[in-house]
């Protein structure tokens, strides 16, 4: 603990080292610096949130953890002076999971390199922006625009930010949210319930290729996976898995609009328990493909696995995955 407090204070001293790490978070420190005045910081019992003062959306979520007290630390200069320390971890999932949520891949910080993008996520450096064909940015932005009958299963949920924002276009649809960190799907269910949002059906399950039990790895937030090779938790916790179609079926579902999956290397079991649906219903799907499973990147495991089902698909620079049922 010393040698860490000592070293965080020799960079403090280094300006070339501050300096580098401003350039990383230069589109953070300017997302901050624009949405701060618009907001409110509080806590309820033990749980912190952030409000949107003018639609009075209330997001809770987690306390800023050691990592990102580092973070704020060593840039302490260059966040706005109302931006709590302990709020920060929450400040941050709210920008790049309500104001930008994974199921808009269209969306991201404009003007920006993905060397200023630090803090924000896979899904905001591998965007639609980075297809290199413009047809295909026409057609993927036409495609990912929400409609107003969506059905969305949204596997790997987290706390629930991007289905509040989505759920605002959904008035005639509804969201399928699928959540296994039994931590993260407590603050899923409160955010929906405090927000009175009745077209978000929550699940705390994991998604899979068959209904059963397995050890989820549990970590801090958002570090779970049911794929060991891809994390180790900190401690383990029983789920019950569900596949796709099963859920489909349980539900009665008559039509799936749209696949989000962020698994933690998941993905390639929950697409091989997806083939009903992506026969019949022809989701369009967006996927985290940057992990690898024995050494292979999923997203070219799950391209060759959707490209069977008669999928087109868009695989960006750093694994984005993005797919669209072919006529």
């Amino acid at each position: 603990m010393v040698d860490r407090v000592l070293s965080r204070s020799l960079k403090k001293r280094l300006p070339f080292y501050t300096a580098r790490w401003r350039r990383r978070y230069r589109a953070m420190i300017d997302e901050i610096a624009a949405r701060i005045g618009k907001l409110t910081f509080g806590r309820d019992g033990d749980v912190p949130w952030i409000e949107e003062r003018d639609s009075g959306v209330r997001i809770f979520g987690f306390w800023t953890e050691p990592k990102n007290h580092e973070v704020y630390d060593l840039l302490r200069d260059a966040w706005p002076r109302a931006l709590p320390e302990s709020h920060f971890r929450l400040m941050k999932d709210y920008l790049t999971r309500y104001v930008y949520p994974h199921m808009r891949p269209d969306l991201r910080p404009v003007g920006y390199s993905v060397d200023q993008m630090w803090g924000f996520h896979g899904q905001h450096k591998d965007t639609i922006g980075d297809q290199p064909n413009v047809s295909d940015r026409e057609r993927l932005t036409a495609a990912f625009q929400p409609r107003a009958d969506d059905v969305i299963v949204d596997g790997g949920a987290f706390v629930g930010m991007g289905d509040l924002r989505m759920s605002r276009d959904l008035t005639a649809g509804r969201i399928v949210a699928i959540e296994a960190s039994r931590g993260c799907y407590d603050l899923l269910c409160r955010n929906i319930s405090y927000n009175k949002i009745d077209n978000v059906l929550a699940f705390n399950r994991a998604l899979w290729h068959s209904r059963g039990t397995l050890d989820l790895e549990v970590g801090f937030a958002q570090a779970n996976t049911l794929v060991a090779e891809v994390a180790k938790g900190e401690r383990r916790q029983a789920i019950e898995t569900v596949s796709i179609d099963d859920l489909v079926d349980e539900l009665g579902l008559a039509r799936v609009t749209m696949l989000s999956l962020t698994l933690n290397g998941a993905e390639v079991e929950t697409l091989d328990g997806a083939g009903k649906t992506l026969t019949h219903m022809r989701p369009r799907i967006r996927l985290a493909g940057w992990y690898t499973r024995s050494g292979i990147p999923i997203w070219k495991i799950t391209k060759e696995k959707l490209e069977r089902h008669g999928y087109e698909v868009f695989v960006g620079p750093r694994g984005n995955v993005m797919a669209l049922p072919r006529p």
